[in-house]
């Protein structure tokens, strides 16, 4: 054991973590191009309402906040890990994360809702306008009184190297003080977190089913459609058969003066049929399109749903690794905080990936990407 300055700990630290600062810096463009692409594309080339996809471009605006300022912070921690002196600044930035946090979680939740309503309800009208808004109001103010208690839960706190005999400060929970407060915090937080998780999984499991049903409907009736096409055409060519058999040339003659008096009413009456024919299955087509697009669509929100889910849970479980221990950043070595950092920070995906989503699995981005490029470039 030898005794160095903070300042000199806190550089030998810093340099372990250049790899996690390089990779926070790939987020931090990653992102931000990518969500302010989406806004654009929603911007200039989708600028009609669609209720489909009414919370994408709100969902990259978040994404794109998020990406910004959780990634600026994150290379401020790994520059400052234990000369985070300013108190007020670690708990001002732990509020936001923590906004940032929530605000997607509860917009997914939103959105699962009104996936539900989509495929298992259809019928049902679609939600409005004024209901999203509130929701969207809704869900910021409930975020907000979600983070905010954090702001007691983090501090800037002394860090201790047993290694070197040297005292800093970092940016962490607070070891003493409200410890009723924040237990019944960190209850609460964690019963929400369960109960949204869980309530996504079982919407999206209904959705599954809703979803699966209506394609095995659909292959049932197509298969009895070309069942009696064939039924029709089979019995057709044998009624022409035995109707030509069965009639001589004289009858021909006496019946052609008649089949030609009714022939153009017949003809307004197949045309009428065709007309009603073609608007009904001109209906049905749409119907098929808008149910397609419907599908599609909530495959890509749980592909959404599930990156985050997946996003989060390593940063979840050291969480709850570092609550049970109190000076567990204290005893990480040098060589392990690297990768325990790129833990910690690997959440910033799921502000990340979204774009890329919406451009593999949306055809109707894709295409107005498109063009938006081409019209750029």
């Amino acid at each position: 054991m030898y005794n160095i300055t903070v300042s000199e700990f806190n550089d030998m630290i810093s340099e372990t973590l250049i790899p996690n600062i390089v990779i926070l810096v790939i987020y931090i463009v990653l992102g931000t191009c990518g969500n302010v692409f989406v806004l654009l594309v929603y911007s200039f080339q989708m600028k009609e309402p669609s209720d489909e996809r009414y919370f994408i471009p709100i969902l990259a605006a978040f994404d794109l906040i998020a990406t910004i300022y959780c990634g600026i912070y994150m290379i401020y921690q790994c520059l400052n890990q234990v000369t985070f002196t300013h108190n007020i600044l670690c708990k001002t930035t732990q509020f936001f994360i923590g906004l940032t946090t929530f605000i997607p979680i509860f917009l997914l939740l939103i959105i699962a809702v009104q996936r539900y309503m989509k495929v298992c309800m259809p019928l049902k009208p679609a939600i409005s306008l004024n209901v999203k808004r509130t929701a969207l109001i809704l869900t910021i103010v409930i975020s907000s009184l979600c983070a905010l208690p954090l702001s007691y839960v983090y501090g800037s706190v002394p860090f201790h190297s047993i290694t070197h005999g040297t005292i800093g400060q970092r940016c962490g929970k607070v070891k003493e003080g409200y410890m009723l407060a924040r237990t019944i915090y960190a209850i609460v937080i964690g019963v929400i977190v369960v109960a949204l998780i869980t309530t996504l999984i079982v919407l999206y499991s209904l959705i599954g089913c809703a979803v699966f049903r209506q394609l095995k409907l659909n292959k049932r009736r197509s298969s009895r459609v070309e069942f009696r096409n064939s039924m029709t055409k089979t019995d057709g060519d044998g009624a022409s058969v035995t109707e030509t058999s069965g009639v001589s040339h004289n009858n021909i003659i006496s019946d052609l003066d008649f089949k030609i008096s009714i022939s153009s009413k017949k003809q307004r009456l197949e045309n009428n049929h065709q007309t009603s024919l073609s608007q009904l299955l001109g209906s049905k087509r749409r119907q098929k399109n808008n149910r397609r697009i419907t599908y599609k669509l909530t495959i890509m929100f749980f592909v959404i749903t599930l990156v985050f889910i997946l996003s989060y849970l390593s940063k979840v479980m050291l969480l709850i690794v570092e609550g049970l221990n109190k000076d567990f950043w204290e005893k990480v070595s040098n060589t392990e905080r690297p990768g325990l950092m790129f833990i910690y920070h690997i959440f910033i995906i799921n502000n990340i990936v979204n774009p890329f989503i919406y451009a593999f699995m949306d055809i109707k981005f894709r295409e107005e990407a498109i063009v938006l490029l081409s019209r750029v470039f």
